[in-house]
């Protein structure tokens, strides 16, 4: 693939979902463990309020806060490259 200029663009390697799923399942569980609790006991009121509360927090931690941390902390485990030799032999 080429962009208007003539040089290529290279793409990056999307990470394995099953790498993708432990990483998000690893971020969740905190979260998920001590929010709704927390909400519960200052909200208090109805329980359909304090978990909407509790996920619309957990979905802001999660995009904001949890997953950029982590994936920037298991980047070389997440885009794992080929070796070399694979690469160019075409395997």
């Amino acid at each position: 693939m080429r962009i208007g200029n003539g040089k290529p663009v290279q793409r990056c390697r999307q990470p394995k979902r099953y790498k993708q799923a432990l990483l998000t399942f690893a971020g969740l569980l905190a979260p998920v463990y001590f929010v709704p609790p927390a909400l519960s006991a200052v909200l208090g009121g109805p329980r359909l309020l304090t978990v909407s509360a509790a996920v619309a927090g957990i979905v802001v931690l999660m995009t904001y806060v949890i997953m950029p941390v982590l994936t920037h902390l298991a980047a070389s485990w997440l885009y794992e490259q080929p070796n070399r030799k694979s690469q160019l032999s075409g395997e």
